[in-house]
């Protein structure tokens, strides 16, 4: 593992994003063709309505398709509406088998966003066997395995990003930020950050969120909830860097603030756990919230579905008091993902179903990465598994 040499970091969601296709016309469609079909709640704005109608209008175009697709992902990642970023999928599918890579990497975000991590990277290697220079494509397979905890295979992508220095540097930093190398990593986003023109502005949300993470490894709650206000004042529309406040706010005993934080946000599985916490934590009605992720989460149960399995281990385990089922859907989250809250959500349910072996692949991954966070206690939890 290389010594880092320059600073920042990378979330889930960054776009270098150098150019914008524009969209083209071509031949007519019969106005009763199905271009995607979108079960969503949400209302389209108006510029991915008519993108839509362009691909209607120009079924063999691709330049018209990617536009579309690319609208449908951005509205669908701003609205938390997973079922109208795969709608980006039927969109693109006439042209999956086009030697594109731009196509191919459209269409592994959508899965990547619905968690079909092997889906998605299984179409972002073909991108980049056509493309290997594609900052996006490799960005983006950086970051699946950096969810999946598999660091150094993260960490040979981020180095790759040959076209984008800055990029590079945060990519990899997000890739070891669990491992021994954090405090490196802290000292240089702290200096780079205070010395204002050694960082593009437009990656600062970027490098700040990622010191309110390496706080919150830390268990400096003060300090992680500080970074991740300033993060929101510079990008209030994040949701992955709300939520995160939002735990450390009911860690912390200042639950009254989590329903001010989320009064916009859209309501997805994240931000409805959020508010009940915050509703239990107060004494307050959330009965609404909770018939609804109850709902949701019994659909998923029923029809097999995996995707969600991070909330539902968390509502099983903290709203309705379940840590049995708590466990089993934090180990199908575990089977896909090996972020922080991922690792801590399988010991704390192996802890609650009174079976903290069941945590032991926690322990065995950390010794494999190098894992030092000291929020996740493994010291602790070695205690409790030892002979």
């Amino acid at each position: 593992m290389i010594l880092i040499i320059a600073v920042s970091v990378v979330v889930l969601g960054v776009v270098w994003n150098p150019t914008q296709d524009g969209v083209t016309k071509g031949a007519t469609l019969n106005p009763d063709t199905v271009v995607a079909r979108v079960q969503s709640g949400q209302t389209y704005p108006d510029d991915l309505r008519r993108l839509l109608q362009a691909t209607r209008a120009s079924p063999g175009d691709l330049t018209t398709a990617k536009a579309a697709a690319r609208a449908t992902i951005n509205a669908g990642r701003d609205a938390g509406d997973s079922r109208m970023v795969g709608a980006s999928l039927g969109i693109l599918r006439p042209f999956l088998t086009t030697p594109d890579s731009e196509t191919l990497y459209l269409a592994a975000t959508a899965r990547q966003y619905q968690h079909d991590f092997p889906g998605a990277l299984h179409l972002l290697d073909q991108a980049l066997s056509l493309a290997p220079d594609d900052v996006n494509a490799r960005l983006s397979r950086a970051t699946i395995q950096t969810v999946e905890g598999r660091f150094a295979a993260a960490e040979a992508d981020c180095r790759a990003l040959n076209a984008a220095p800055g990029v590079a540097f945060l990519c990899q930093s997000t890739a070891l930020l669990m491992t021994a190398q954090a405090p490196a990593i802290e000292q240089r986003l702290t200096l780079i950050l205070q010395q204002p023109g050694l960082m593009d502005p437009s990656l600062t949300p970027w490098a700040l969120g990622l010191l309110g993470e390496l706080a919150q490894l830390n268990i400096d709650h003060p300090k992680a909830r500080d970074y991740f206000q300033q993060v929101l004042a510079l990008d209030p529309k994040s949701i992955r860097d709300r939520l995160i406040l939002a735990d450390l706010m009911l860690q912390d005993g200042l639950a009254d603030q989590v329903a001010p934080l989320l009064k916009d946000a859209p309501p997805t599985d994240g931000v409805l756990i959020r508010r009940v916490l915050a509703a239990m934590a107060l004494k307050a009605d959330s009965a609404a919230d909770r018939a609804e992720l109850a709902k949701r989460f019994q659909l998923n149960l029923d029809l097999g579905l995996t995707a969600h399995a991070r909330e539902e281990a968390r509502y099983f385990l903290e709203i309705a008091k379940d840590p049995v089922l708590a466990l089993q859907r934090a180990q199908v989250n575990w089977a896909m993902q090996h972020e922080f809250e991922d690792a801590g959500l399988l010991i704390d349910a192996a802890i609650a179903a009174s079976q903290p072996a069941a945590a032991q692949p926690v322990l065995d991954w950390a010794t494999e990465q190098n894992v030092t966070a000291p929020a996740l206690h493994l010291d602790d939890l070695k205690k409790r598994l030892a002979p």
